[in-house]
This record gives C-alpha cells, structure tokens and sequence, in this order.
C-alpha cells in the first residue's frame, strides 16, 4: 500500500492505495545495523509526513542492501512518481511487481503512473487486475471510472463512482470524480451536489475548493464561487492557485500573467486527461492555427524552424510537422511535455517560462505559432516583444487569445472568473506594432465550448519586417 492516501490532479482525484500494511519480512539484520523492517518503517513513517524525497532516499539505501525488498521498490516508485520521474517509478513498481504479480496495492499505483502518462490501456489492465485481486477496493474503483472517464465513457464512469459511494459514502475523491463525469453529462445541478459532498467529506482539500468553485461558476453562481475561493486562499494564504482565482473572481491585486506556480500547478497533473476534456470542448484552435498558418505561408510545405509555443501535449504538431526543418515544443508543464513527446513529431521539448525562452533565443525561428496559451497573460507586452526578437526576418507569429469587448476591458485586457484572461483588438493591434510587427491580421474567431456556449476569441498573426531585428544572429 502507497504512503499517500490520494494523487489528486486538476481534473479528477486519483486515489492512491491508502496507509501502508508492511508486508512480513525476515527479520534479518542489515549491514547498517537496524533490522530491515525498522529501518522500512521509519522511511514510511517519513514518506506519510510528506517528505517524498527523503524517503526515496532512505528506501534505495534499504535496496542497496536488500536489492529485492518488495515494499521498498514498490514505495520508492511511488515516491518517485510523487517527484515527478514518472519513467523511473515505473521502473521500480514493475520490479515489485514481478516478484508478486497480484499486489493490489502496486497494481493500483503503476495505474496511476500510467494514466499521468496518458497509457490509458495500460492503465485500465493494471486496475482491472487489482480489482480482480481485491474486488472491493474502491480505490481502484474509483481509478478505473477516471479511466473511462478519460476514454470518453463517462456514463461507465459515473456507474463506477456511484459503485464507490455505495460501498464507502465517506470516499471523498470518488464524490469528486463523480462530479466531473456528471459535468461532462452536462447534468451541472447533480454535478455540484457531488462536488458540495465532496467538500463537505474534506473541508480542508485544496482540490475541493478548486473544484466546487469552477463548478459554481460553470453554472453561473459567481459570488459563491468566489467565496469559496476565498475559503482556500484563508486555508492556503501561499496557494499560487487560489491566489490566482480570488483575483480573477474579485478583480483585486490582479496579475499581469498567471504566475508559473499557478499554471504549473493547474497543468501538471491535467496531462492525461488534456486532450479528452478539450475534445468535449470542441477545440478549434490547434485547426484555426494551421488555416491561419496555411494562409499565409500557402499551401506548400516551406522547411521553417518552427516553434510550437506553449505545445502542451503537442495538438498543433501534426499540423506543423510538413512545414518543418527543426521543430520545438516549449511548456511550462513537464507532464504535457512528456506525452507530446510520445508523438515523435517535434525535434526538441523543452520544459520553460515561455518569455524567458524567447528571450534566450534571438533570430533563431521561422514561425512561432501559440494555441491558447497567452490565455494566461494579461498584459502581452513582454512576450509579444520576446516574440518578435526571436523570429528571423519577415518570420510569422500566429496565436489565439479570448476575446474582450472594449467597454469591458478598458486597459484592454480583463482577467475572468475563470482564469484566464481576454483581450480587445485595439489592445492587440497596438501591442504588435510597439513590438515591431508588421501586417497584422486579426479575426473573430470561436475557441471551444463551455456549458454549451461557445467562447469568442482572436486569430491573430503579424510577420517582421525583413531587417527590423535587434540583436545578434545566432
């Protein structure tokens, strides 16, 4: 069993396997001296406090001595998963695993690995056969509906989560899990009972309150949803996340850009489950890109040193891959960068600030394309300039933002309640311009859904000039 009682990510709450039961050992004493199971224990004892990386540590000194330990190998993993090496965990549950086939505990974990990596088969394989261990984990129950969920099942899902409740009403991430597959039901009223459940089962859960707020706003209680917000700001004051929200829900101390802690935090564990949410949503913008970019660029396959900004999972990569001597994927999100780079499209990921990187790489791109990433910066100046200095000459930036109207965004942006932020033309056509960007184009555009409506943006593009570059050539 994994020493930390949940894995929560953005968009469901994966459970990990709960307190841990040591499994009976010899009780033989090691080189360095305390008995195995002693010295076990204590790494748990830390592993449960929190502290991930001191545990993993102490777990491989228990494996240098004890190559086979099954507990530490499978905890190490689990440890390792937690500090984000996802490959390595895999590595050492699946080494448990192979000394005893049918744990239930380290089947359902690697399930959890597996998922973050969008291994959604794999995933599904490993809860199925810790159910048919342990049929009445709801643990595992609960995982697999976030499975299927995933897979576009949701009413399997919402079967499934039912099926936890039942058998553990108390089973707060499966009250959790059930709202999010109601909400793609479109069954919002039901969806947030199961979230104020949720709440109720763990009122002091980061998760909860994220996730009963954005249920609010979905249906349109914005003054709730801010309450609740700042509950977890209350709970939480260094919370990048329910900093962010309070501001986008008050309109105070509000950022010039979502903080990097903030968008990490919200992407990070979103991974898995990215690209099935957006396709629910209709996303358009990965195609309104490529239109755009065709447009301009026509219909032939230039070879460009291409610059895919903000990539995420890489949804624009098989539309950008043709035109593309050298083509680089850059995200805040090592999760996202990951399973982009299980596409084999780009020819480097890199895990980055985005301005910061722009800013590191002068004159070095042909076209830099941004699909919903500056969605997260209010004030585009920095990045937009960035941008134009890292474009060689009479290069192309293409990318989507939401669209404001001027009465509502009189500095010529606006946060919203639901965290992103969205911008008016003028705003955007003065920006390229102070940044030295020539033949702007905007156009009125539809982005993707939420609660059924679409969201209106801007699909913008500009080129350099053929010499307006500062700077040095690389």
């Amino acid at each position: 069993m994994a020493p930390d009682p949940k894995l929560s990510t953005r968009c469901e709450a994966h459970t990990m396997s709960p307190k841990p039961k040591l499994r009976r050992t010899k009780q033989q004493r090691l080189p360095s001296g305390p008995l195995l199971s002693e010295r076990l224990a204590s790494a748990v004892q830390i592993h449960q406090q929190g502290q991930a990386q001191q545990a993993a540590e102490l777990y491989r000194s228990i494996l240098a001595d004890s190559p086979n330990q099954v507990d530490a190998l499978h905890f190490l993993g689990v440890a390792e998963h937690q500090l984000g090496d996802s490959e390595s965990a895999l590595a050492h549950i699946g080494q448990a695993l192979k000394q005893i086939p049918d744990h239930p505990d380290a089947l359902n974990n690697r399930g959890n690995v597996l998922k973050k990596l969008g291994r959604l088969d794999e995933a599904e394989a490993d809860y199925r056969h810790a159910l048919a261990t342990r049929a009445s984990d709801p643990n595992a129950l609960s995982n697999l509906g976030t499975v299927l969920r995933a897979k576009g099942d949701a009413q399997g899902a919402v079967a499934l989560f039912r099926e936890v409740i039942a058998m553990r009403p108390d089973h707060a991430p499966a009250w959790q899990n059930l709202g999010h597959a109601l909400a793609d039901l479109n069954q919002l009223e039901d969806a947030l009972k199961a979230q104020f459940e949720a709440m109720r089962l763990a009122p002091k859960s980061a998760d909860s309150h994220r996730y009963l707020g954005a249920m609010l706003f979905a249906v349109g209680r914005i003054a709730e949803a801010t309450e609740i917000y700042q509950r977890w700001l209350a709970l939480y004051p260094d919370d990048a996340r329910a900093q962010h929200f309070v501001a986008a829900c008050t309109g105070q101390i509000v950022p010039a850009r979502a903080s990097d802690d903030c968008v990490r935090a919200e992407f990070e564990h979103f991974a898995a489950n990215f690209e099935g949410t957006l396709a629910r949503l209709e996303y358009q913008a990965p195609r309104l890109v490529a239109e755009e970019v065709a447009r301009l660029l026509g219909n032939e396959e230039p070879r460009l040193a291409v610059l895919d900004a903000g990539c995420g999972t890489g949804l624009c990569g098989p539309y950008l891959r043709p035109r593309a001597a050298f083509m680089i994927g850059v995200d805040l999100s090592s999760a996202m960068i990951e399973l982009a780079r299980k596409r084999s499209l780009y020819d480097a990921l890199v895990v980055e600030e985005l301005t910061a990187y722009l800013r590191r790489h002068e004159r070095t791109s042909d076209l830099i394309v941004s699909a919903d990433t500056l969605v997260y910066f209010g004030d585009l100046g920095d990045v937009v300039a960035a941008a134009a200095k890292t474009l060689r000459p009479h290069g192309v930036l293409v990318f989507t933002v939401e669209r404001a109207q001027p009465e509502d965004a009189p500095n010529g942006y606006r946060i919203n309640p639901h965290g992103r932020y969205s911008h008016t033309g003028d705003y955007l056509l003065r920006t390229l311009a102070a940044a030295g960007f020539i033949a702007p184009s905007l156009r009125e555009v539809q982005l993707r859904k939420e609660a059924d409506a679409w969201v209106e943006g801007w699909l913008v593009s500009a080129r350099v000039p053929d010499s307006a570059h500062h700077g040095s050539t690389p």
